[in-house]
């Protein structure tokens, strides 16, 4: 598999940049250049995985989404919380939020990351940077802390799509 590092520690010291950058505080954990880990655990752009003290996964996010995210935190820092939380995972995909702000993340990992997700899912990548373009008119509703209703996304996202695509078209 071709990747975008050609050692190591350019890899580390981008997860130290997007550390720094993000205002992370806690650790940050970083795969080997072939990005072995990640794939075993499905392969999709910008998962979250929260590994307890113990070293066990308590909560997976397929797709990041900051407020499922901050739950997930949240039950697990509560002193009743089980060591595994919201169920293990989250399936949603939170589409919608991802395409509005997903680009800087895949950006961060071109060409590679670009590719991967394009071979993962056709068109996505382009959706998402697409999405990142639109950001103006799609964030208050893509990234919103409690979602809308599945029907007022779809509708929202399909009409900044078509505005989106009479605006681009215009330039």
């Amino acid at each position: 598999m071709a990747t975008a590092y050609h050692a190591y520690e350019q890899k580390m010291e981008d997860a130290r940049r997007y550390r720094d950058a993000e205002e992370i505080p806690w650790r940050v954990l970083v795969d080997d250049l072939e990005g072995r880990v990640h794939q075993v655990y499905g392969g999709l752009s910008h998962p979250t995985y929260v590994v307890s003290s113990e070293g066990r996964m308590s909560f997976y996010n397929m797709w990041t989404h900051a407020p499922s995210l901050h739950k997930a935190l949240d039950e697990l820092t509560n002193p009743d919380g089980a060591c595994v939380v919201r169920g293990g995972i989250d399936r949603k995909p939170h589409v919608m939020a991802y395409m509005v702000n997903g680009w800087p993340g895949l950006a961060r990992g071109l060409p590679q990351s670009y590719f991967e997700l394009e071979k993962t899912i056709p068109g996505m990548a382009r959706s998402i940077r697409m999405g990142y373009k639109l950001k103006p008119m799609l964030a208050p509703i893509a990234l919103r802390s409690k979602p809308l209703p599945i029907t007022t996304r779809a509708m929202a996202g399909g009409a900044g799509v078509y505005l989106g695509a009479k605006l681009i078209s215009f330039r």
